[in-house]
């Protein structure tokens, strides 16, 4: 279990020890550029600076970066209040990532759901697509991931909406996680980069 995540381990609290946000909006005055909406956690921060480079400018990644658990009752208005400012985009990219452990997997998946089901009516004229969760080294917290993950897969089905299977791309890497067993090197975050930007590029 990495310090990282300082989540609270009393299960009747939502709030982590720190909460934040991290929103960042690329190259802000450039209008009709083909922009990514990427709404995550640490790792889309980490990853979201390296993917506009590696598109070359071609793709610019905005982002949405939040310890917000998908129950959080301020997570939709937070985002809305990012993406007005933001205008335009072509496709959103969701990972709730490592947080939100004082829920269920039952629990996880009904908020996820209702949750995402909010942001297909906000991005209506979006393509929409559920990044899976990165792989850690914690064997117990990792098994949870997978459950979680199989869950987003699941509602991704029933929404008809793409994946974009970061998991696996992560745990065919997991030797390149950092001390925290949950972060990654900057080599880890080149690997998935361009597999990401890969599949967002199919998905545009």
């Amino acid at each position: 279990m990495s310090d990282f995540t300082y989540e609270n381990f009393d299960p009747t609290n939502s709030l982590e020890t720190y909460e934040w946000d991290n929103v960042w909006w690329e190259q802000a005055p450039t209008q009709n550029a083909t922009r990514v909406l990427y709404i995550g956690d640490s790792i889309s921060c980490a990853m979201r600076r390296k993917a506009t480079a590696f598109a070359c400018n071609r793709l610019l990644f905005d982002g949405f970066g939040t310890s917000k658990a998908v129950d959080n009752p301020y997570f939709l208005s937070s985002v809305k209040s990012f993406a007005e400012q933001e205008r335009e985009r072509k496709i959103v990219l969701f990972n709730n990532g490592l947080h939100g452990w004082h829920l269920t997997e039952a629990e996880y998946g009904e908020h996820y759901k209702k949750l995402v089901t909010a942001l297909k009516a906000e991005f209506s004229d979006c393509v929409i697509a559920l990044v899976l969760t990165t792989a850690i080294t914690d064997i117990e917290r990792n098994e949870r991931v997978s459950v979680r993950n199989e869950k987003v897969k699941e509602i991704a089905k029933e929404l008809s909406l793409p994946i974009i299977d970061l998991n696996e791309v992560s745990a065919k890497n997991i030797s390149l996680i950092s001390g925290d067993g949950v972060h990654f090197t900057d080599k880890g975050y080149d690997v998935m980069v361009e597999f990401l930007v890969g599949e967002v590029e199919k998905l545009i």
